[in-house]
């Protein structure tokens, strides 16, 4: 079964937080940061994602389109 896809820059944060290793905080900090042109743009808007985190992201099935 495919994983659902949850674009970053228009997700919810509820919907956000439903990512792997998504909390609250780094959910409200991917809001407050938009809009993400690419993954390295993620990396230094958000504070503490680090490339293994960005691909834990997109193997929980974040996008950013």
């Amino acid at each position: 079964m495919p994983k659902r896809k949850i674009n970053i820059n228009t997700a919810s944060k509820e919907e956000l937080m439903s990512l792997r290793m998504m909390g609250d905080t780094r959910a409200e900090y991917l809001v407050e940061n938009r809009p993400y042109r690419n993954w390295d743009d993620v990396k230094e808007k958000v504070p503490s994602f680090s490339d293994q985190m960005i691909d834990d992201l997109k193997k929980s099935g974040a996008t950013l389109d």
